[in-house]
């Protein structure tokens, strides 16, 4: 299995064929093959064949080799006027017997206009410097105080984390726990701030996960996407993208600064749109859009909150 995650301008879909080469000299076949990506701000500033999305299927689908190679089909989840999401697969998996293997799903959650002290974590001058260490002694060091100071070593406990500061900002972590991996990369400039965080962990629930990373950075909005053959999507009971009414909410503590400064101690997320489509034979993706509600007061968050019983 090989994951690419990239930002930037960078031409993702370009590498496809040469990875296709590598593999074959190692006897390997494509198994199969999923891009995606949410609609660029700025689409004008991307580098060919990532303008649109209409030029990322023209590029694979008139490539000399890739076409007939991959033989995928291309998707549009979401309100095209607001954030929505791209999807191509070319899925060749031949199904074996153990349906625990062929089991797989991916949760990736994209955040905007994070809480402002929580992006001061992310600026490399914010940490002093130490007389005789070395750049990348300090680098290592910075790297993970800002794992620590903001929590994102707690998103995944247990784990092997290898994660890098940059300069003058900016962040990117990747965990791995036995077959499962997490991946972080954050941009924290003011107007644009954002942060995703992806992972193939296979859980019942995804409810605390989400709500750990919600109150670890406390965006205005995200948009939440999950892609999960259908003995993954199955095995999850409880899901936000798919719960309706008090199910699609997500509520999470306040930062301490809000809390002080308005007495506001717990933030109401309600979905404002959802959409769902199957691609392929056996893929189910869904797509969210989750934003803050200001104007909802204490009493409303209490009310709607969800509560469980314990029975001792």
């Amino acid at each position: 299995m090989l994951v690419l995650k990239t930002c930037g301008t960078t031409t993702l879909l370009r590498c496809i064929s040469v990875l296709i080469d590598l593999g074959h000299k190692l006897g390997l076949e494509i198994d199969w093959l999923g891009y995606s990506r949410k609609n660029f701000n700025f689409p004008g500033d991307q580098s060919w064949p990532h303008q649109s999305f209409h030029q990322e299927l023209e590029y694979l689908y008139s490539h000399r080799t890739l076409c007939d190679r991959l033989d995928g089909s291309g998707y549009t989840l979401g309100p095209v006027t607001s954030d929505h999401w791209f999807v191509y697969v070319a899925d060749h998996t031949i199904r074996s017997k153990s349906l625990e293997l062929d089991t797989d799903r991916v949760l990736n959650i994209m955040m905007f206009d994070i809480d402002a002290d929580v992006s001061d974590i992310f600026y490399y001058n914010n940490y002093d410097a130490i007389e005789g260490e070395s750049k990348e002694d300090e680098i290592e060091r910075i790297s993970k105080e800002q794992s620590h100071k903001s929590g994102i070593n707690d998103l995944c406990p247990g784990a092997i984390i290898d994660a890098r500061a940059f300069k003058p900002c900016g962040y990117s972590m990747n965990a791995i726990l036995f077959r499962s991996y997490s991946t972080i990369h954050i941009t924290p400039e003011s107007g644009s701030s954002y942060v995703s965080f992806e992972t193939n962990q296979k859980v019942a629930s995804y409810n605390s996960l989400i709500s750990n990373v919600i109150r670890t950075f406390c965006p205005k909005r995200f948009v939440m996407t999950l892609m999960a053959d259908d003995l993954g999507l199955q095995q999850i009971k409880e899901n936000a993208l798919t719960g309706s009414g008090l199910e699609s909410q997500i509520v999470v503590p306040a930062p301490p600064v809000l809390s002080e400064t308005t007495g506001i101690n717990q933030m109401m997320y309600k979905r404002s749109s959802c959409a769902s489509i199957r691609v392929e034979d056996d893929c189910c993706c869904i797509m969210g859009n989750w934003v803050l509600k200001t104007d909802v007061s204490p009493a409303q968050i209490r009310a709607n909150k969800r509560r469980g019983m314990t029975l001792g």
